[in-house]
């Protein structure tokens, strides 16, 4: 039988056989990617068995194989390359499936024969050339579905705004586009051939690292490289880096592609430093003071070192601030910051624990050097400080305690600080006082602070005092500030400034942050509108600690206990904390999961300390509360006026609405209302009132601005 009548009436078995041998080549097609191809068999078979029975010359034969033919071969074979390109497979995977066809066609035609003679060798060979048209063509679909490829990705490349390149196995660059080219400032093809090093990229040889590793493991790999231009305009770039296999499977390349991260990576240090330094001095807060002397610790340890920890509280600093004002003590304590920080070394740390107290880390110094370095910072202080117009003379105060000698552990340390410090300020002032083992079984007075603190929490000595907030357009009050008090039985009432900073190493903050919630609870439920809806309430954040998930969840589990269907609690934060728990990831408006119910978020102290805007839409801010040093000014024609009007405007504009705290004056009223403030808050309306005091105070509003 003719070959090309076997292929004909044989058509469906050949068929099977080949898409047999499809999935023996290339497992991966098993299924739908095999059957969908035998539409591209059945066309090619049919075009050699068409290709038998037509007569040819020798030439023609010729140019037939090299892919020539006068009958050019179906489409179905350029499609067969390009659809095996589309599906992974390599050319050579390609080309074994045809040599299989060949094979099994010639086997099955041979069978049916029962064995080739001499005069079936013609037809072979005819078969043989016309396989070979079909896999030059099937080449030709394969290499133009991967130039087209290739030229895609180039021209991705070459339009983004971001650096891409591509480098060889060994790290030389094979193309880059025109952002890569102005990060290593050079023409694109001055930079071809070199490798990162010879391009003069900061991070070259953790880049280089990185290609080294794609290229070796063939995995993709990713990471974050710091870049100055020569403008010197600093740059942070996040890079990947994915490797190219060729037909053997090897890495042939590594593209790598970045992204600009550098607005990224400044929020977010921005929002660490505001977390770790004090926006008044610049220099490490409490937070980043104790993790340095966390680290302090364990390093000594492991060189088996010493060093000295001082604690030093500013003498005369209360006359000079209540001398100077507000602003002007402000600025005298960030001139001390700067003296005692240019007279210690890059090595050492100095931090404001808050107040007019600092503390200092002097690494691998001994007793007799800590003593001198101390007393240098004394006489340092001595010399008088400008400013604004005022001479002002200060001293200070200074307790020292040395590692391993006084104490091994943190704790430890800092109490044994604050003990010499406080028996230095007991003996006049004005001096270095060395901690000594006598001083454990004294108590000093933030000692003994802490220890009434704690017997008032259990004796019932707190309480929560109400401002009213009111409602600048109806005079009606609108809700109140729950603030705490300390009646103290021996200093009378005392405001948490007095008290607070006291448990911040005393472990006191979450019991005295669930004390004013559950009052406030209470009250918001006890001071029902006529609607039934529960009064609102503000509680400020505890300066002691930041916002918490643990005071989350504490607000989730009271707010159910009292079965509110709506909270209207507020819980104040200051721009710090905001700034805070932005760079944590942690937004305690989505952690706050109750049905029906939300967590309502205010901002104090607003226009002064910076905070991103965005900010206040990402948290869902209720309100904002205007700083009462901008109230103070207002109502007068100055810049207090235009920046409180672009505020009230800017708040307005994103539906957030504007409290103006510490409100003294009708001038100042008159303006806010004028300026559309909502809500007013000060001395003007109503000091602080005890619960019962205020509770009447509402009662008597509700009946002269009945709802």
């Amino acid at each position: 039988m003719k070959l090309a009548y076997f292929i004909q009436t044989n058509m469906e078995q050949l068929l099977e056989d080949w898409e047999d041998a499809a999935v023996d080549i290339a497992p991966e097609l098993t299924g739908e990617d095999s059957r969908a191809l035998r539409d591209h068999a059945r066309s090619m078979l049919e075009f050699i068995s068409e290709d038998l029975l037509t007569p040819q010359t020798n030439r023609e034969s010729a140019l037939k194989a090299l892919g020539k033919g006068r009958y050019p071969a179906p489409i179905a074979a350029e499609s067969h390359g390009s659809d095996r390109h589309m599906q992974g497979l390599s050319m050579v995977q390609m080309l074994q499936e045809l040599q299989a066809l060949r094979a099994r066609v010639t086997r099955a035609w041979g069978d049916k024969q029962g064995g080739l003679t001499a005069k079936d060798f013609d037809e072979l060979v005819r078969f043989n050339e016309a396989i070979d048209q079909l896999s030059i063509n099937s080449v030709s679909g394969y290499s133009e579905r991967k130039d087209q490829e290739t030229h895609l990705i180039e021209t991705i490349l070459r339009a983004s705004l971001d650096p891409a390149a591509i480098f060889d196995p060994a790290g030389r660059l094979l193309f880059l586009n025109m952002a890569m080219a102005d990060l290593v400032n050079a023409l694109p093809r001055d930079a071809i051939g070199k490798t990162p090093h010879e391009l003069g990229l900061d991070f070259a040889t953790e880049f280089h690292s990185e290609i080294t590793t794609t290229a070796t493991t063939g995995q993709t790999q990713r990471g974050e490289f710091h870049h100055c231009l020569p403008s010197g305009r600093e740059l942070d770039l996040d890079c990947q880096f994915v490797p190219v296999f060729n037909d053997r499977n090897e890495v042939e390349a590594v593209v790598k592609t970045s992204r600009d991260i550098t607005e990224r990576k400044q929020t977010e240090y921005q929002a660490w430093r505001n977390a770790n330094y004090d926006s008044l001095t610049g220099i490490p807060n409490r937070r980043l003071f104790l993790d340095r002397l966390e680290q302090t610790v364990l390093e000594a340890q492991r060189k088996d070192s010493s060093f000295a920890l001082l604690f030093m509280d500013l003498d005369r600093f209360k006359q000079a601030n209540d001398q100077l004002g507000h602003e002007s003590g402000d600025r005298l304590l960030a001139q001390v910051a700067r003296r005692v920080s240019s007279n210690v070394r890059a090595m050492d740390t100095v931090a404001r624990l808050g107040g007019d107290e600092f503390t200092l880390i002097l690494k691998e110094t001994g007793r007799s050097g800590a003593k001198e370095a101390a007393r240098a910072l004394l006489t340092s202080l001595e010399q008088a400080f400008d400013v604004d117009t005022h001479r002002v003379h200060i001293s200070g105060s200074i307790g020292l305690t040395l590692f391993p000698d006084d104490g091994t552990d943190v704790d430890t340390l800092m109490h044994n600080a604050d003990q010499a410090m406080y028996t230095a300020k007991e003996q006049g002032g004005q001096q270095v006082q060395a901690y000594e083992a006598w001083m454990a079984q004294s108590e000093s007075e933030h000692m003994r602070l802490n220890r009434e603190l704690d017997e008032a929490l259990r004796e019932n000595q707190l309480e929560v005092y109400y401002q009213p907030i009111i409602d600048i357009r109806s005079g009606a009050v609108s809700g109140a500030e729950a603030l705490l008090r300390w009646n103290h039985p021996a200093k009378g009432l005392l405001t948490p400034a007095a008290f607070l900073s006291v448990t911040e190493q005393s472990g006191m903050t979450d019991s005295i942050n669930a004390y004013v919630l559950e009052q406030a609870v209470t009250c918001s439920v006890r001071w029902r509108d006529p609607s039934n809806g529960a009064f609102p309430i503000n509680l400020n954040e505890s300066p002691a600690s930041f916002f918490t998930r643990t005071l989350v969840d504490e607000w989730r589990a009271r707010l159910m206990h009292v079965g509110l269907d709506e909270s209207r609690l507020t819980m104040e934060l200051t721009p710090d904390s905001l700034n805070y728990i932005r760079a944590s990831g942690f937004n305690p408006i989505d952690s706050f999961g109750l049905a029906g119910m939300r967590l309502h978020l205010a901002i104090d102290d607003f226009g002064i300390e910076p905070f991103s805007l965005l900010a206040l839409q990402e948290f869902r801010m209720e309100s904002v509360k205007v700083d009462r040093e901008l109230i103070k000014n207002a109502g007068q024609g100055g810049n207090a006026d235009q920046i409180l009007e672009a505020i009230i405007a800017m708040a307005h504009a994103i539906n957030i609405q504007v409290v103006a705290v510490g409100v003294e004056t009708d001038e100042q009223l008159q303006f806010l209302s004028q300026a559309g403030c909502d809500h007013a808050q000060g001395f003007l309306f109503s000091r602080p009132l005890r619960q019962d005091d205020f509770e009447a105070l509402l009662r008597r509003d509700r009946q002269k601005n009945p709802s």
